[in-house]
């Protein structure tokens, strides 16, 4: 029965309630059966007639959720008494809601002080879930590993002493790669139903694993990335290693491994394998920068601080109260904040905990009005954080990133914001700090200036930037380039040994036609005139040849005098009883010039690149 029937039938508790209530109260006990007879609201007058008796069953049956590591929340609680379905917290009461609150805030503290220092206590060989708590901002997050999800025993048995190791020499277990262990493990079993113990895995179990990872697949059907397959791999293979070395528990009762099967395998260049992060294309910005007015005031913001800083999403939504801080420069203001992702790397180096960035006088302002609006979510939870999120029936927290994120898809979606392929563009955060970078280098930014704005200790991923910029400046005079400008049809394997300056001059000579040869116009980087320039076969066959529309005709007729050539050619060898001709190389030679001709062809009338 839902509170608001409950309190408009209220009644007083009869003395068979009240003598059931009491008992319950004093056992600290569920409140569930009485509540049923005589309602909610009946219950909580009752309890509010000793409000030192409320306080004590409240803080007991808090405690019961905090022994059973539950995170503690007003609806928790009520659920745990009751069993009921609360609509609103106000239906119960102003007095026996402020008790209420404070009971919860008070257990919350408990379990902040406690949860993350029982961790230890859940790290047990004979328990198949393990719960650990991590902080997160002002909250704790829990991380459940289920070792349930190995399927072989023996396995699991062995893993839980790896991931002990690693829980007392670190203090916490990574899920992530609990999850990638565990699909690894899973698929050795898939493999080799023999393997029992990872004493059992050869070096041919080791190269299947690899095999059969890449054709697996995530389950929204896209296929693991070879950076994911390496990280399930070499998780694997430092498991054999704790179980082969010296720090292997004396209480592990299974074979050790002589040899670490997946020493043979290596994976190079794994940087290549991440997915890298796209820029936003110039019109992309404009249409986004067009239709920001449409998002909710909050989102707007958001918007507005990644597009103007480059941060990453912790990084903003972990901005505090005093974030804004005023600068040297007239109109321009300083940007404070925890640049989390190399924190330990800046108090290695006592750079200090903070960052700072200049961000323009209106978007000081935005922040400076929102931090005043949200000052009193704050102080009711004690958080500096200005990005928080109340929700009915949870504790405040810090806020989540999705709706911001939904909320500029749905704004790509509706106007139909297109990439350069045409297609809707996919926006995550991480563009917005690709895409500052490349502004600043346009403009004359230094590496150590780049690398200060985006708050590196050092100035190699700020090279990096550089070159990849320096690639798309390259990509620019591409092959399209060249199709647009000369209607010449120039693969990307001409055009990938030039380098941007190169394809400057290559661009002079084709303009001043210092290359053209008989078919079209020759890509050689060699000096001087080409030896076989007056072979007009030489140039047909050359890589080195591009070619066009203006030259079609002429191409069309030599493929139409070619396939009369080959088919003679044919009929020959037929009327002289020869039936194996196809490994003459005479043969080879003019089906090679034929096959030639065809592909070029095609590729004039369609546009492309001649077929190999």
């Amino acid at each position: 029965m839902r509170v608001m029937d409950e309190v408009a039938k209220a009644k007083p508790l009869n003395d068979m309630q009240r003598y059931a209530a009491l008992n319950s109260m004093k056992g600290f006990t569920s409140l569930a059966e009485i509540t049923k007879e005589a309602g909610i609201k009946s219950v909580i007058e009752y309890m509010l007639e000793d409000t030192s008796a409320l306080e004590q069953y409240l803080s007991a049956m808090a405690a019961a959720i905090t022994l059973q590591r539950k995170q503690i929340s007003h609806n928790a609680l009520i659920l745990s008494i009751f069993h009921s379905e609360m609509a609103s917290l106000n239906m119960y009461g102003e007095e026996f809601k402020s008790i209420l609150l404070d009971i919860v805030e008070r257990e919350r503290k408990i379990q902040h002080r406690t949860f993350i220092a029982e961790n230890s206590t859940q790290i047990n060989i004979h328990s198949d879930i393990w719960k650990l708590y991590e902080q997160h901002g002002s909250i704790l997050r829990l991380k459940t590993i289920d070792f349930t999800k190995i399927r072989s025993k023996p396995l699991r048995y062995e893993m839980k002493y790896y991931l002990q190791y690693i829980f007392l020499s670190r203090g916490k277990i990574s899920t992530s790669l609990f999850c990638c262990q565990y699909m690894a493990l899973n698929t050795l079993i898939e493999t080799n139903p023999s393997i029992k113990y990872f004493a059992d895995i050869t070096e041919a179990d080791a190269r299947t694993l690899v095999l059969a990872l890449e054709h697996k697949a995530k389950d929204d059907g896209t296929p693991l990335s070879q950076y994911y397959i390496a990280k399930a791999v070499n998780s694997v293979k430092r498991i054999i290693e704790y179980l082969m070395g010296p720090l292997r528990s004396g209480d592990i009762k299974t074979p050790r491994p002589c040899l670490n099967p997946f020493a043979i395998i290596t994976f190079h260049n794994l940087r290549q394998y991440n997915t890298p992060t796209t820029i936003i294309p110039e019109k992309v910005v404009e249409q986004l920068g067009r239709y920001s007015n449409e998002l909710p005031p909050l989102h707007r913001l958001l918007y507005n601080i990644f597009a103007n800083t480059g941060l990453r999403l912790k990084e903003v939504f972990f901005l505090e109260e005093d974030c804004i801080e005023p600068s040297r420069y007239p109109g321009i203001f300083q940007l404070k904040f925890k640049p989390h992702k190399v924190l330990a790397a800046r108090r290695r180096h006592s750079a200090g905990d903070y960052h700072r960035i200049m961000i323009p006088q209106n978007l000081a302002d935005e922040l400076s009005a929102h931090i005043s609006a949200t000052r009193s979510i704050r102080n009711s939870v004690g958080s500096s954080y200005i990005f928080l999120s109340e929700r009915l029936g949870y504790a405040t927290t810090v806020m989540d990133s999705q709706p911001f994120i939904r909320s500029i898809r749905h704004i790509i979606k509706k106007h139909n914001i297109c990439g350069d392929d045409g297609e809707l563009w996919h926006f995550t955060s991480r563009q917005f700090r690709k895409s500052i970078a490349v502004r600043l280098i346009e403009n004359g930014a230094t590496t150590a200036e780049l690398a200060y704005w985006l708050g590196h200790l050092c100035s190699d991923t700020a090279a990096k930037y550089y070159a990849e910029v320096r690639k798309m400046k390259l990509a620019e005079l591409n092959t399209k380039f060249f199709l647009t400008k000369f209607d010449l049809i120039i693969s990307n394997e001409q055009l990938e040994k030039y380098t941007e300056e190169e394809r400057k001059l290559l661009y002079a000579d084709f303009r001043l036609e210092q290359r053209r040869v008989e078919l079209g116009f020759c890509m050689a980087k060699a000096a001087g005139s080409c030896q076989h320039r007056s072979n007009l076969y030489n140039c047909v066959n050359c890589r080195n040849l591009c070619t066009g529309k203006r030259y079609l005709s002429y191409w069309t007729g030599l493929l139409e005098q070619q396939r009369i050539i080959f088919e003679r050619l044919i009929s020959a060898y037929q009327a002289d009883g020869i039936l194996h001709y196809q490994e003459y190389a005479e043969y080879k030679q003019e089906l090679r010039l034929l096959k030639g001709y065809e592909s070029i062809v095609k590729a004039i009338q369609e546009g492309g690149v001649p077929h190999e």
